[in-house]
């Protein structure tokens, strides 16, 4: 295995190219769905898990920094999520984003037989297979990230540690203040509290083998 190519001391006199994430997002489970429709259905699940903990509009805004018209317009399915703004949003909820449209956690004793795992599409450019059944120790799922696509359009951070190996293309992953490229058969290991974002870095489909612990993405 070839050791992946690390920068150390990102230039931040030079800003990463946080804000290219590419607009136009959707998120469905199961396959692809129109997207007016895969973002309406996320709408309504994030209203049923907001109210579930008993926060309104206002709130949660407060909590994430966001207004109440724009969470309003998420739950109505009017406008598009980036994968940090997600993932605020399920942090408050206690779920990880893996399993945001699961009801519970069953047996984690489960056989999940090719072609029947769950496939959360975030945006046109980052889905993802997820691996693993419904449990809280880990997240385990297949990245494909297509060429000129990231994971939004800030870092973000969780607990616990993560880590993966790349099976096919080349992705840049930024955390704290270093920066790695990964190709092909690289892995690449590191603590979630860090702040961490990542983009394709190369041409085609960037596809990885990820995991993180606990379950918090």
């Amino acid at each position: 295995m070839s050791k992946a190519e690390i920068v150390y001391e990102v230039d931040k006199t030079t800003p990463h190219s946080y804000n290219t994430f590419v607009s136009s997002k959707f998120f469905s489970i199961k396959g692809r769905e129109k997207m007016g429709d895969s973002k309406e259905a996320l709408g309504k699940r994030l209203r049923q898990l907001r109210r579930k903990q008993g926060l309104t509009l206002r709130e949660l805004g407060d909590r994430i920094g966001k207004s109440e018209s724009y969470l309003s317009r998420v739950e109505r399915g009017r406008i598009d999520l980036s994968l940090s703004t997600l993932k605020e949003i399920a942090d408050q909820f206690g779920r990880p984003i893996a399993h945001l449209l699961d009801n519970g956690f069953p047996p984690t004793d489960e056989l999940i037989k090719k072609g029947e795992h769950h496939k959360l599409v975030i945006s046109p450019v980052l889905e993802y297979d997820i691996l693993c059944s419904s449990n809280q120790e880990i997240s385990f799922f297949r990245m494909i990230l297509k060429e000129g696509g990231n994971s939004g359009d800030k870092p973000y951070r969780h607990h616990g540690i993560e880590g993966g190996i790349m099976l096919k293309g080349r992705v840049r992953i930024v955390v704290g203040d270093r920066e790695y490229i990964l190709k092909e058969g690289d892995s690449l290991t590191y603590r979630s509290e860090q702040p961490h974002w990542f983009e394709n870095a190369g041409k085609g489909d960037a596809i990885a083998i990820w995991a993180v612990a606990p379950a918090t993405f």
